[in-house]
Parts: C-alpha cells; structure tokens; sequence
C-alpha cells in the first residue's frame, strides 16, 4: 500500500475470487470494503476497497 501512497492515490481496488475466503479475509483485515460481488470472464469475483491514509 505504501506505493499506491507514494503514487498519490488516496484508496485502492483489489478483488478475490468469490470462492477464496482466505484472500478476502487477508483484504477485510488490512481494511477492504466490500463494494459488489460481480460476474467477470475468470468467474464470480469480489471487489474491495481500501482508504489509503493520508501524508
């Protein structure tokens, strides 16, 4: 996350297979917000977001 920082974004999107619950647990830990579940070419995926703090 420091690189996103040091890039000047302030929140970053990461996603995870809907059937892997140990990489969304690892996201929700380090503060990922579940914003959907959608449907993509690889297969049912879940999308986090993660507020950066601020410099």
């Amino acid at each position: 996350m420091r690189a996103a920082a040091d890039l000047g974004l302030d929140r970053v999107m990461l996603s995870c297979d809907e059937h892997n619950p140990a990489s969304a647990r690892v996201i929700e830990r380090c503060g990922g917000a579940l914003e959907d579940v959608r449907d993509t070419w690889l297969g049912r995926s879940r999308r986090y977001w993660i507020e950066l703090p601020t410099r």
